[in-house]
């Protein structure tokens, strides 16, 4: 029997589909070797990229549901599949997907009920229990323990549970604070290394005033977390999207002076963990909401004019080059069928590229529209038999293992803390 060169049998095999290829794994020795393989993974990831082949729509309601682009129906229905191969364990902890990126999802606990811990800076954990509000007291501060977070390939069906990373943020002598935090999840192609991204911020509630922030990440590679230095330029809680592109983190900082108030676009290098300040795009006239997003790989801002609901969406070309600058993609207006409220964020192109699916911002009321590039029309999208409320995301479907390498378990040091539930308030 004639056997094919490894290298086009890869070539042929990483045109196939996950599902396909893990059941291939079984015809032969070989066959197992190179799907397997890391240098396949990343084959078979480039690909579905410029194919669009194996990407899915991911949404998120009380359950997750998954979609292929240019699957309309009659009437620009889109059609949900139920994901059936979420783990009971996802199930039991009410996860939810907060962010992707090569087939990789990020879930945790986002809403709901979750755990405060009563802690001093000065000392450690005293104690825990089910609280809904953050707040200070003697020089203790309740903040969310986000205990329950793992990344998960729907694809290979796997998962890893995050190590337990604490809140470090010193008291300030406020007595009521809110805590916020959310997560991102990037490839870092210096060290050949997936990062999480934690970014925690406490506001008081009372009035509402930004009081620290706090940064961590997370590295599979090394299945740990490590805290950042401050940045010059503090997050803005708001300015968040799917915003890691060109290998880096980004958001909006406001820098308050005596005279007036600036926007500033930061990104955060996830290889060499710096930060640098993004030019700004050519806006026509001021504005008062941006959105940062990543469209398909390339960093996308979505901006609202004061003086109307007129959205302009720029795109960041040559990222990182000489001639690194923003180019203006389209400018959604506002029609008797189509009212703009908020921004809308652009989530990815059709299979073809002649059409971008966009996203309100608004996180209460969302709805999807197709842009027609060509024609410059907006045709509104229907989630099933009623209004689209979850939050959407782009997920490709991969091979990428969520696997910690041997070196990082055996220096894995865990710390157990027996913590005694008591009652806060008599």
């Amino acid at each position: 029997m004639v056997q094919l060169p490894d290298v086009i049998l890869e070539e042929i095999l990483c045109r196939l589909s996950v599902k396909c290829l893990l059941r291939f794994r079984c015809v032969s020795k070989s066959w197992f070797a190179i799907i397997s393989s890391p240098n396949f993974a990343k084959l078979h990831l480039n690909r579905s990229v410029q194919t669009k082949r194996n990407l899915r729509l991911f949404q998120r309601n009380n359950d997750l549901f998954r979609e292929k682009f240019d699957s309309l129906h009659d009437g620009n229905v889109l059609q949900k599949v139920k994901v059936d191969s979420i783990p009971l364990t996802f199930r039991n902890y009410r996860l939810v997907p907060r962010c992707s990126c090569d087939g990789l999802i990020c879930m945790l606990q986002f809403r709901g009920m979750q755990r405060l811990y009563l802690w001093n800076p000065n000392s450690t954990i005293r104690n825990y229990g089910p609280q809904p509000n953050c707040f200070l007291r003697d020089g203790l501060i309740f903040v969310r323990a986000i205990e329950n977070v793992f990344l998960w390939n729907p694809s290979i069906k796997k998962s890893i549970k995050l190590p337990y990373a604490s809140i470090e943020i010193a008291t300030l002598g406020i007595h009521f604070v809110s805590v916020y935090y959310d997560y991102r999840i990037g490839y870092d192609n210096i060290n050949d290394d997936y990062k999480v991204v934690r970014i925690v911020l406490i506001i008081s509630r009372s009035p509402d005033i930004f009081l620290d922030y706090e940064v961590k990440v997370y590295s599979l590679g090394s299945n740990s977390w490590h805290k950042l230095e401050k940045f010059l330029y503090c997050p803005d809680w708001h300015s968040f999207g799917n915003s890691i592109a060109g290998g880096a983190m980004h958001w909006i900082s406001i820098v308050k002076s005596d005279l007036k108030s600036e926007r500033l676009i930061v990104a955060f290098d996830l290889g060499t963990e710096k930060c640098r300040v993004l030019p700004k795009p050519e806006y026509t006239s001021p504005h008062f909401k941006l959105y940062l997003h990543n469209l398909e790989g390339c960093l996308s801002l979505s901006c609202q004019y004061e003086s109307s609901s007129i959205v302009d969406v720029f795109l960041l070309k040559d990222y990182g080059g000489k001639n690194e600058h923003w180019s203006r993609l389209i400018t959604l207006s506002p029609t008797t069928t189509f009212k703009i409220y908020h921004p809308f964020i652009p989530i990815a192109y059709s299979k073809s590229g002649k059409k971008v699916w966009f996203m309100n911002s608004n996180r209460l009321r969302r709805s999807l529209v197709l842009y027609n590039l060509e024609q410059k029309s907006v045709e509104k999208i229907r989630g099933g038999d009623r209004r689209l409320t979850s939050i959407l995301y782009n997920c490709l479907e991969s091979l990428v293992p969520v696997d910690v390498p041997a070196a990082a378990v055996c220096n894995q040091v865990y710390v157990k803390f027996d913590l005694q539930i008591e009652t806060w308030f008599s």
